[in-house]
């Protein structure tokens, strides 16, 4: 049914009395020249036509088309959540199980007497619909919950557009690829959603273990820890249980937790020592204690350690003071047996401090002056070293250590070491930026500030801290900084990995780490002073940052890194999932192959049970990134290896798939996700516990459908169309042709 409405009525009586008052005084005026009254009237019949007519579209007319309240069948979407979260028991009784008996006992009653017809569905991962006995024989066990596609489902299934959607769910809704569609829906067709939230809101008591891990390599005879990360949440009293470890899918080891009270995150260590080079994996599994309504979330974690006899990577780390980046990045670098770091520390114009060398002579004299004395390590490491503490023949002696002896070289520190006297020197040729010509006016360096990783670093081994795919948020958590070093810019064909939230340089954005190749070594820079902070912060975790520190100074000195890169890209890892790679073929000086030829490799992955998982030929030029993926079906270790032509191992990495259950993860009653659907739709959340009266509830919800019926209205403009343009055009002409007929014109 159409309905003429104002929009601005309220124009109407002021519009009427401004004409009556200019008519009065027009046919008053025409009165006074002595025209005749049939004239006058006849020009008072159109200009009051035009003005009634410029009136009402002022106020704004339109048409308002009502949906009538017996067009169509009234119908409220039901959706019952069978997540494995609904299945958690609580006061005897699991949450789906409450969900039935409020649905049996107080909803549908309530809705037969108001004559609403119900189309239910259950919904976890997927949504279907279902009868009432479908939903009795239903079992609380889908592995994620996808609130947004149940909700899609029901509105697309539904026989015509329903009055409401109501949800009996936990609130725990993990999968959100379809939450933006469900939110179309619901406001295109003005439908108010209505939640009711089951469960608890402190959640189910839980045990898990969060991963398993250990140095990527280790030496032979040479002790190392493989480690467990437990977690326990909403544990009153957790008494003792056992690890065990397992090499290779046999017994090694086996370890007893000692039994503690409340939630708590914590570390378990086994002590491995290995005879033979060779790679392992370690398994740790976890065996429950026996208490009531106790979920273990993830029982097992894996990883896998090289046994080689690579000699050590020593770092020579050199400092131009006493600093607090030496002091943690050392206990970066505790864990990791192959990494050795010594340091040479000036603490005056003629004192240096040297720290764990190995012979008495050894860098008695300060920096090395030959090749022989720098020889001896894969890296060195400038802190907080200004330019005068490094003489032109030194820089020149760092050059061919990093160009002729595969060596890494990383300068690290603030303004004071980036400083304005290192441009156009021999040292600025091997980093990958290029310094300021001038530091004058430089202001705001001690304002605090966030680093921000670019998506080339994201990929990069060197920055994946976590095996459960998480790095990215956890770059993102990193605490704020102050004091920074200025560049101007990046060096053609430097890799940039972070940059200032803010700062803005000749190029863009301030760089903050980047790294590059010169000659057959590898060099980078790192300008946050105080970026040791990151270890101490709240929010983050030591490992984090040790694991960090680590891998940079793999990647920095490892001469005899793989021919290809394998990157894992940001991701879920997940049985069930593909696993998305990228392959890189890393450039080599010593490779007289013209870097645009294409070479022929082969992918090869197997799982834990040497089962080959996928097999695929590629092709690869230097620096040119591949996409790669594989299937994972299964948690477990999957190694990925790379053959060259003739069948030759040339690069290898292991994966870890965990078989996490995000279900149980955050197991409370989440309200503010109902209280979010609710708002945005018009509709309300409220909790089970407070709807125990059907008919209170029920009156409730048809308010709320009420409310949204009434905005569920069609309007067209009625304004200026073809109609109102050929009359108020009609009048004019009407008007001007009477009045030059009359000689009034």
């Amino acid at each position: 049914m159409h309905t003429l409405v104002f929009e601005l009525p309220q124009v109407l009586p002021i519009g009427l009395v401004l004409a009556t008052g200019l008519m009065t005084w027009s046919v008053w005026f025409q009165k006074k020249r002595g025209i005749p009254r049939k004239q006058i009237v006849s020009l008072a019949l159109f200009r009051g036509f035009v003005l009634v007519i410029l009136i009402c579209m002022a106020a704004r007319p339109v048409w308002v088309e009502r949906q009538s309240a017996t067009s169509a069948k009234k119908t409220v979407v039901l959706l019952v959540d069978k997540s494995e979260s609904m299945s958690l028991e609580e006061d005897k009784q699991t949450r789906y199980q409450r969900a039935l008996a409020f649905t049996r006992e107080h909803l549908l009653p309530a809705l037969q007497e108001t004559k609403l017809d119900v189309q239910p569905f259950l919904f976890g991962e997927e949504a279907e619909a279902a009868d009432g006995q479908k939903l009795v024989d239903a079992k609380a066990d889908s592995k994620r919950t996808n609130l947004g596609r149940a909700i899609s489902r029901g509105l697309a299934n539904s026989s015509g557009t329903p009055v409401a959607v109501i949800a009996l769910t936990d609130g725990a809704a993990n999968e959100k690829t379809e939450n933006m569609r469900a939110l179309s829906s619901l406001l295109d067709s003005h439908v108010p959603f209505i939640g009711v939230g089951f469960g608890s809101d402190i959640g189910a008591q839980t045990l898990s273990m969060e991963q398993v891990e250990a140095a990527p390599l280790a030496a032979p005879n040479t002790d190392f820890n493989v480690t467990a990360h437990l977690q326990t949440v909403n544990v009153n009293d957790l008494p003792q249980f056992d690890l065990v470890l397992l090499r290779d899918g046999e017994f090694l080891q086996k370890k007893t937790v000692l039994s503690s009270r409340g939630s708590r995150f914590w570390l378990e260590s086994f002590r491995v020592k290995e005879t033979k080079e060779g790679a392992h994996n370690y398994e740790v599994r976890l065996v429950p204690p026996n208490i009531p309504n106790l979920t273990v979330l993830v029982d097992s974690g894996s990883t896998a350690v090289r046994i080689t006899n690579e000699r050590e990577l020593r770092v020579l780390y050199v400092q131009g003071a006493l600093t607090w980046d030496y002091k943690f990045i050392a206990l970066a670098l505790r864990g990791d047996p192959a990494i050795k770091v010594t340091g040479l520390t000036r603490t005056s114009s003629k004192s240096i401090f040297r720290q764990n060398v190995e012979s008495a002579g050894e860098l008695l004299n300060g920096f090395p002056t030959t090749l022989e004395e720098i020889a001896p390590f894969r890296i060195v490491v400038l802190s907080n070293v200004r330019p005068a503490d490094l003489s032109t023949p030194q820089q020149e002696l760092l050059s061919k250590f990093c160009g002729e002896l595969s060596g890494g070289v990383l300068m690290i520190g603030g303004p004071e070491t980036f400083d304005a006297s290192w441009h156009e020197s021999r040292l600025e040729q091997l980093l990958p930026v290029v310094f300021a010509s001038s530091a004058s006016g430089v202001e705001g360096l001690d304002r605090p500030f966030q680093l921000e990783l670019t998506d080339e670093a994201l990929i990069h081994p060197v920055f994946q801290v976590s095996d459960t795919g998480a790095s990215q948020a956890i770059w993102k958590k990193l605490p704020n900084f102050t004091q920074y070093g200025r560049v101007d810019s990046a060096k053609p064909g430097a890799q940039v990995w972070a940059l200032h939230q803010t700062d803005e340089g000749p190029k863009g954005r301030r760089i903050l780490m980047a790294s590059q190749r010169y000659g057959a070594g590898l060099t980078a820079i790192l300008t946050v002073q105080n970026f040791w902070r990151w270890r101490l912060a709240r929010d983050c975790e030591p490992q984090q940052f040790d694991r960090f520190w680590r891998q940079l100074f793999r990647f920095l000195g490892d001469s005899s890194r793989q021919d290809i890169a394998i990157h894992v890209t940001d991701q879920e890892l997940r049985p069930g999932n593909d696993v998305r790679l990228v392959l890189e073929k890393q450039p080599n000086p010593k490779d007289i192959t013209a870097t645009d030829v294409a070479l022929k490799f082969t992918a090869h992955v197997e799982d834990h049970l040497k089962k080959i998982v996928a097999e695929k030929s590629i092709e690869l030029l230097t620096s040119r990134p591949v996409d790669f993926s594989f299937p994972a079906e299964k948690a477990g270790i999957y190694t990925v290896s790379i053959l060259d032509s003739t069948k030759q191992q040339v690069a290898t990495r292991t994966i870890e798939i965990r078989a996490l259950n995000v279900e149980l993860q955050n197991s409370a009653r989440n309200m503010e996700n109902l209280q979010q659907w609710a708002s945005i739709s018009d509709g309300m959340a409220l909790r089970a516990e407070d709807c125990r009266d059907g008919n209170e509830l029920i009156a409730q919800i048809k308010t709320k459908i009420e409310q949204a019926q009434e905005s569920r209205v069609t309007r067209m403009p009625a304004g200026m169309n073809l109609w109102t343009f050929t009359l108020l055009i009609g009048s004019l002409c009407g008007e001007w042709m009477l009045r030059r007929k009359w000689g009034l014109a």
